[in-house]
């Protein structure tokens, strides 16, 4: 009965992915992914007794110290914010590229697979950004950041390459 419950999602997966132009729904989904870390990080110092204030939201990072928030949370508060800032950096770019493939009579299938595929890019780029700590390893994280930018531009330049005469 599982089985058949999976083959059947994938199916329908699938045949959305060949049939219907789903691109556009992962613009927002880019945008929260780059707005979770963010979420994270506020729920994070907030759990350890730092006020959080809407007033001047910017300034709720700059004195943990005061604030009482251990050393280890305010470092991962702090990439949170680094990979926060980094996803809304990136994110005009990924946007120019899915209106141009829409632009562009680039094949649906393609569209909505370069879309995921830096969705899920972005979710690698973010959860490394959190959790590396050594420079080695952080590396890994460039190749996936670097990945996810050469994939916008590749989205860009396919669509155009689609509409050429030859």
């Amino acid at each position: 009965m599982l089985q058949m419950f999976f083959s059947h999602f994938i199916w329908k997966l699938e045949h959305s992915m060949l049939c219907f132009n789903l691109s556009p729904l992962f613009i927002p989904a880019v945008w929260v992914i780059g707005l979770l870390p963010h979420t994270f990080s506020i729920l994070l110092i907030s759990y350890y007794g730092a006020p959080f204030s809407n007033v001047m939201p910017r300034l709720n990072f700059s004195d943990l110290d005061a604030k009482r928030v251990p050393r280890h949370i305010q470092r991962i508060a702090a990439k949170c914010q680094g990979a926060h800032r980094n996803g809304h950096e990136c994110f005009p770019l990924f946007v120019g590229a899915v209106l141009t493939m829409n632009l562009s009579s680039l094949p649906y299938y393609k569209r909505n697979l370069y879309a995921m595929s830096y969705a899920l890019l972005r979710i690698l780029f973010n959860m490394l950004y959190i959790t590396v700590s050594s420079e080695r390893i952080s590396l890994l994280r460039s190749l996936v950041w670097n990945i996810a930018n050469i994939l916008t531009f590749v989205m860009v330049i396919e669509s155009v390459l689609a509409n050429m005469p030859f």
